[in-house]
């Protein structure tokens, strides 16, 4: 008698085979996920040197006129130092839109890595707009010549397109391709970070010196609240120097981003590759650091 064939068994072995295959492709792709977080993390630690910018300007401007006005209007103090930070607060504006487009990067890389359809409530519209007009910070030439312009711009629709397919290695080789536009983006934050944010420290540090010396003038006639100040001062430069060292951990995580990403161009046909482990490491390590530097964003409040 003829055993009646079971068609349900080829089914269950191309099922299982399957669940292999994906299985081993979700594990292939943990290190293009874990490239993703680090720089997600990144990301997100950038964007209070863009609020910390705008407070240090007002409260440089504040300080100044509490110690050294003869009659200090509080109200008519903050209206003024708005006005001198309207500068930084409008380019902090644009710097976001940038730095947004790197974390529209690892994101749209999570979700390929994790096979899945990455959603977003807004696009890109008015990018180039925005990066157009950005200056240098301390100088006249423009942050991105309009070839880099042009390949952020680029890189956001590539986005924006990625974001209606489910082509998961092939999507993923194209994101990679686009080094160039992402060493365009990072070095323009790290720009930032460096001659914008950092220079903002500095001049605040300098600052506080006059301010000392305005203290002790007056500390004969009004010795306690000269104390108070003095501390104030005191507090008040401690944190700034650590919130300096917050730019030192940013460009060391920026440069580990970009060397991540030619790692996982160059080994991504085997993402298990020594070096691109070591280099992902690496990566994490300074992004740990970043994270437990940016615990000192918030300046000491008077």
């Amino acid at each position: 008698m003829q055993r009646p064939s079971n068609p349900s068994i080829p089914h269950l072995l191309l099922a299982a085979s399957a669940s292999l295959l994906l299985g081993g492709c979700a594990t292939n792709l943990a290190p293009v996920r874990n490239f993703a977080d680090q720089t997600q993390k990144m990301s997100v630690h950038f964007e209070p040197m863009l609020a910390g910018g705008v407070h240090s300007c007002m409260d440089k401007a504040m300080r100044k006129r509490l110690i050294l006005a003869e009659r200090f209007d509080a109200q008519a103090s903050e209206q003024a130092a708005r006005a001198d930070c309207a500068a930084i607060a409008q380019a902090s504006a644009s710097i976001a839109s940038l730095n947004d487009v790197l974390l529209r990067y690892a994101q749209t890389m999570a979700a390929l890595a994790d096979d899945k359809l990455p959603v977003y409530k807004e696009e890109f519209s008015g990018l180039g707009d925005a990066l157009g007009g950005l200056a240098q910070p301390g100088a006249g030439a423009p942050l991105l010549d309009a070839d880099k312009l042009a390949k952020v711009v680029k890189l956001s629709e590539h986005l924006s397109r990625l974001a209606t397919q489910r082509r998961q290695k092939s999507a993923l080789r194209e994101l990679l391709d686009e080094q160039e536009a992402v060493d365009i983006v990072s070095n323009a934050l790290k720009e930032y970070a460096q001659r914008s944010y950092r220079a903002g420290l500095q001049d605040e540090l300098r600052d506080l010196d006059l301010l000392r010396g305005a203290v002790d003038k007056a500390a004969p006639r009004e010795p306690l609240a000269a104390n108070y100040i003095r501390t104030r001062l005191h507090l008040e430069g401690g944190q700034l120097r650590e919130r300096e060292k917050i730019v030192a951990a940013y460009v060391a995580a920026v440069d580990a981003l970009q060397a991540s990403v030619a790692a996982l161009r160059a080994n991504f046909d085997r993402l298990q590759a020594p070096e691109l482990e070591r280099q992902l490491a690496q990566f994490s390590r300074d992004v740990d650091t970043l994270q437990r530097q940016a615990a000192f964003y918030a300046p000491a409040r008077w």
